[in-house]
Order: C-alpha cells, then structure tokens, then sequence
C-alpha cells in the first residue's frame, strides 16, 4: 500500500512539474496584463500572440499601440514584448513584473501644434513611492494590481515628426533602461511615470545636423526628461552636455549646455590640417523636430596654428596678388556666435599673423552657403589689385606701410569666392586722400602762422 502510495505521489510531482514549466497560450490573461498596463499609462495596446509561462512570465508576439492627446499621436510596434513576473504576487490579485523587455519596438510621434490645447498645470501631489517598484491600486474586484521594477528598450527607433512642417527627427539604435518606476494613475501617457535610467542612442538625424554614439543617465518626471552626465559625438568633435526635454507643450521643448572639446574646424572648413584645436561652448533651445527653431549662443577658442590651405584663405592670396595667408601661423583667437533659422552669424573677430590682420564678420548657413565680411591688413609692398592702382594703395597705407583691403566671402565653406571690395575701397582711398590734403593744408596753414607770429616776435 505505501509503495502505491509513493507511486502516485511521483506521478502526481512530475505532472504538476510538467505543468508548471509548460508554456500555455493564454490570449485572455495577456490581454488582461495589457489592459492594466494601459490603464496605468494611458496608452491602448493590442497583440496578435500570448505565451503565459508559471515562473518565466508573458511574452506577446507583434504588439501595437497607440496614445492619442490633443495635438499628439504616438504608435509603436514590436516584434516581442515580454513581461517577467514574480509567482507568489499572483496569488494576491497582483501581477509583480521585475522586467518588461521590448524588443525592436519602432515608436512614432507625430505633433500638430494648431490642435493642442493648452497645457494644464501639472499636480503638485507626489505618487506615491515603494522603493524600486512602480504600482496601481486595485480599484475593484476582479481587477489586477500593476508593479513594475525595470523597462528596457532594445534596439528602438523613434521618429518625431511635425504633420504642418514636415520636418522630422530620427533616432536609431535606442537602447533604454528605466528603474525605479512610480505610476500616477491620475496621469495619461508619458505624464503618469516618473523614473531614472540610463540610455543609449546610436544615431539621431536632424534636418541639418547627425548627432551619434549618444549616452546619458536620465530622470523622468512629470513628462520631463533631465539628461545628465549626456555626452555625443558630431562629425567634427565630441560634446558633453546637460539637456532637459519638456514633452508638456506642444510641439515639445528642450535646453541644452554644451562643451565640445577639442572640435575640428580643420574639417569643417574643408581642410585636412592648419588650424589648431578648438572648443566651443553654447546654450540652445528649441521646440519640435525642425532645426530651424532651434536658437543657440555661444563661443569659441581656437588655438594658434596656421592659416590651411582652402579656398577662404588661398582667395585672400590671389585677390592681393601676393602670399600671406595660406600656411603663416596666427595667433590664438576667440569669437562669439548666435544661432538662428540654421544661420550662424559670426560677431566680429580678429586672426593675426606676421604679415596680415584678418578681421571678419558676418554669416555660415547650415545648409551651406557663407556671407562674410573681411578686412585684410597687409604690408604695402608686393600688393597688386586689380581695379586698383598704385596711386589708391600707397593712399591707404598707414604710417606703418599696412594697407587695409576690404572683401567679401560668399559661396561655400569648400567652394568660396573671395573679392575685393572695390567700392568700398576706392571711398577709403577717397577719403584717406581728403585726409592726407587736410593734413597738408593743416600744416601749411600751421607754418605760415607760425613764420607770421615769428616775424612780429622779431620786430619787436
């Protein structure tokens, strides 16, 4: 009798094993699940396949969903997304996930700002905290209480687009952790989290600008993400920054304060080597996916080097008739900048070398093109301007021998055109020779008085 005793008690353990470990297809609950993960978030979400595990958790197959505010739509699909869960919460009514993975999900944030609605003032009330775990109440019975410990983003892409500008944003390659989670469960949306994390951002492609290998630590709070410690990569430099996303106004807004040390202006302007390295600082701000509104002041110090050999400087060479730019060394030098409508305007700055003074001002598009005013400050000898003659420089020489050429800079950093000015300076040359005839009339008039005033001294 024992023996058939421990017989059916070997059975019954390995069947109830065997149930345990099995998976079972369990649309029901994993919509349920999905139910209650959108009554936390405010966002609807549906899946096509349901595999419940006792110990693993849930997976779903090919998962959409969608949240729609006035004036904001956001979908995203995915290939899997799994919920890993606690047993023993179960039997409470409560689902206790320690992780929610989503694999390849692509998110889509489209924004029409004529439809939003002003933005309410966000609730000054805290959720309620349990340490590590994000939680809603069960409001009623039959209703599965939510916990979350950890969300992890693989391999996401996001597109933010605005539906009146057309302009988009496009991030590649997110990877995102997000931990102690806290659920408002009087919030929608983004606004019902708050939490911390870290995240990983292969590629993000601007109207004008590619930004890679972005890291930061993250807090979210109120649909306002703080980046600290955030650092990224441009083509010429590395940047580190603090940013802070404002995803409460429509189109949503951002800051940001950078450091990019050292940047490469040799690149930027074309060059291979000359200058020598670079940092720049800036703070900027901005709203929604378009570059254009993104505002920006700043500086920058360049290290001395020497003048590279592109087609800014060798121009300057070729419109004065002599070499005295293209491979001289300068010395170290500072400049401001504003940042508006993807136009950088330069204030004036000054490049001095040996034998030239390089003063500039004016503007580099984004998308290309360059509008720079420039004075050269050169020695007068070996100077050979067309339109000019020898008359209108040795006018304009100073009492040093330098002669001030005005130019102007347009086309493209890789392609310019440089001139002279030769409106401008001929009105030099005419106003230099005034000069230079008050000057004489001055002293003529000076030493006839003073022959005068002499001649009466020696009368008397």
């Amino acid at each position: 009798m024992l023996k058939k005793l421990l017989i059916v008690v070997g059975v019954v353990v390995v069947v109830v094993g065997f149930l345990l470990t099995k998976d079972y297809d369990s649309p029901e609950l994993g919509q349920r699940l999905l139910d209650e993960v959108g009554k936390a978030t405010g966002v609807t979400m549906t899946a096509t396949g349901f595999r419940f595990n006792l110990f693993q958790g849930v997976e779903l197959d090919h998962v959409t969903a969608s949240s729609s505010t006035p004036g904001r739509e956001l979908d995203f699909t995915l290939d899997q997304l799994v919920f890993e869960h606690r047993i023993a919460p179960l039997l409470s009514g409560t689902v206790a996930i320690d992780r929610v993975v989503l694999d390849h999900p692509q998110f889509e944030l489209v924004e029409t700002p004529s439809e939003a609605e002003p933005a309410a003032e966000a609730d000054s009330a805290e959720t309620t905290s349990s340490g590590d775990v994000a939680t809603t109440p069960t409001d009623g019975e039959g209703v599965l209480a939510l916990e979350v410990r950890q969300i992890l983003v693989r391999d996401g892409s996001v597109v933010m687009r605005n539906s009146e500008s057309g302009s988009e944003t496009r991030l590649e390659g997110l990877d995102f952790t997000m931990e102690n989670l806290q659920f408002d469960p009087t919030a929608e949306s983004l606004a019902a989290i708050s939490a911390e994390g870290e995240l990983t951002i292969a590629q993000i492609n601007l109207d004008t600008v590619a930004l890679s290998e972005l890291e930061s630590r993250f807090r979210l709070a109120s649909s306002v993400f703080d980046l600290s410690e955030l650092v990224f990569t441009t083509t010429h430099g590395e940047f580190a920054a603090n940013a802070n996303v404002d995803f409460n106004p429509i189109p949503f807004n951002y800051t940001m304060t950078a450091t990019g040390d050292p940047l490469d202006l040799n690149g930027m302007v074309g060059a291979t080597e000359g200058f020598g390295p670079a940092n720049v600082q800036l703070d900027a701000d901005g709203e929604g996916a378009d570059t254009r509104d993104v505002g920006a002041t700043g500086g920058l110090k360049l290290a001395a080097g020497v003048f590279p050999d592109v087609d800014v400087f060798s121009g300057i060479d070729q419109a004065l008739g002599k070499q005295v730019v293209v491979g001289a060394p300068y010395e170290a030098t500072e400049l401001s900048f504003v940042l508006e409508n993807n136009v950088i305007r330069l204030a004036p700055f000054r490049f001095t070398s040996e034998f030239a003074r390089l003063d500039l001002d004016g503007t580099i598009s984004l998308l290309g093109p360059i509008d720079l005013g420039l004075s050269v400050a050169t020695p007068r000898e070996g100077i050979v301007i067309e339109g000019a003659t020898a008359t209108v420089l040795d006018v304009l020489s100073d009492d040093a021998g330098w002669v001030p050429v005005p130019m102007s800079i347009t086309g493209t950093m890789e392609k310019a055109k440089v001139r002279p000015d030769a409106k401008e300076l001929m009105a030099q040359a005419g106003r230099g020779a005034k000069r230079e005839v008050k000057e004489a009339a001055t002293e003529a008039l000076g030493d006839a008085l003073g022959g005068l005033l002499g001649g009466r001294r020696k009368k008397n």
